[in-house]
């Protein structure tokens, strides 16, 4: 009798401590799949779209700059254009019917635009490569081409209303070419003025 009363707490034991394993079978399951499915969950957090980084680009293309661009884009691979736009503006005016506001802004673009615009589009896409990491950059915002022909268009624009780009680029968050793009040729500068107006305490020195 005493020996079946001392088998009776151990039993008792027994059964507790195979309570408590199951329940932390129950409970530990769940966490072990969580945590075996946590190295797949980062990876769909990896693949999955990431917001876009923000660039400001051109909303639209002014009627003025669509032809300025145009001549740009094939300038960049045409070298005796290029040179003819710095040479005899106002023959390569004639050959694609530029008015006469589109003439003034091709006027400025020269061969010091070019080579500017092509060294400065290729900074601006190192910088935002290396800013936006593994971030999904906006059609274009990489494009050294793209970026290219609208550097030179739009400084081009704003030289031909006498604005001085630095100064924009200055008084412009970003992309001050961009901007002019947006604008066209109004052929009044103080539209311009309204649009790059300098902030407050802006160092044109920077």
């Amino acid at each position: 009798m005493r020996k079946g009363n001392e088998s009776l707490p151990r039993k008792a034991l027994l059964m507790l401590a195979t309570a408590a394993a199951a329940l932390g079978v129950s409970q530990g399951l769940p966490m072990k799949k969580a945590m075996a499915a946590s190295p797949n969950e980062r990876m769909m957090r990896v693949n999955q779209p990431v917001a876009r980084m923000e660039v400001i680009q051109p909303r639209f293309v002014n009627p003025t700059a669509v032809t300025l661009l145009k001549i740009a884009d094939q300038a960049l691979s045409d070298s005796a254009l290029a040179e003819r736009i710095s040479r005899d503006p106002d023959g390569v005016a004639a050959q694609f019917h530029l008015s006469n506001s589109e003439l003034l802004v091709l006027r400025h673009m020269n061969r010091e635009q070019f080579q500017m615009a092509r060294a400065d589009a290729a900074s601006l896409v190192t910088s935002r490569l290396s800013v936006a990491g593994s971030m999904r950059m906006p059609a274009g915002a990489t494009d050294a081409r793209l970026i290219t022909e609208r550097m030179i268009v739009g400084r081009a624009i704003l030289a031909a209303v006498g604005r001085s780009y630095l100064d924009a680029a200055n008084a412009h968050a970003c992309c001050p070419w961009s901007k002019a793009i947006e604008l066209g040729l109004s052929g009044d500068p103080a539209t311009y003025n309204a649009a790059f107006a300098r902030p407050a305490g802006a160092n044109l020195s920077q």
